[in-house]
């Protein structure tokens, strides 16, 4: 058995994690309402979910206080998630560009 003592997260972490996320989601909303090339509005709001997804699992999920190999099967699916939407994403791009109007 280990000794090692897990340090458990107060409700004022939660609330401060709570806020930090509504900051992120009120920066998405502003960013989807300002004029900019749609590759950097993508762009920046994949980074604002990605920053999102890895503190709700991390806090929420309680991943950060788990232990560290609980966390490969998360990563595992999440890098396939990751994979399929990229392939589709490069198929969709390449049909748009060479399918005939």
């Amino acid at each position: 058995m280990s000794t090692e003592t897990h340090h458990q997260p107060t409700a004022k972490l939660y609330v401060k994690v709570a806020a930090w996320l509504a900051v992120i989601t009120a920066v998405e909303v502003l960013l989807s309402y300002m004029t900019m090339p749609p590759v950097v509005l993508v762009i920046s709001l994949l980074l604002a979910s990605i920053v999102k997804f890895v503190v709700v699992v991390g806090y929420f999920m309680h991943l950060k206080f788990d232990a560290p190999k609980l966390r490969m099967p998360l990563l595992t699916g999440l890098l396939l998630a990751l994979t399929i939407y990229a392939i589709v994403l490069i198929n969709m791009i390449m049909h748009a560009k060479y399918s005939p109007s």
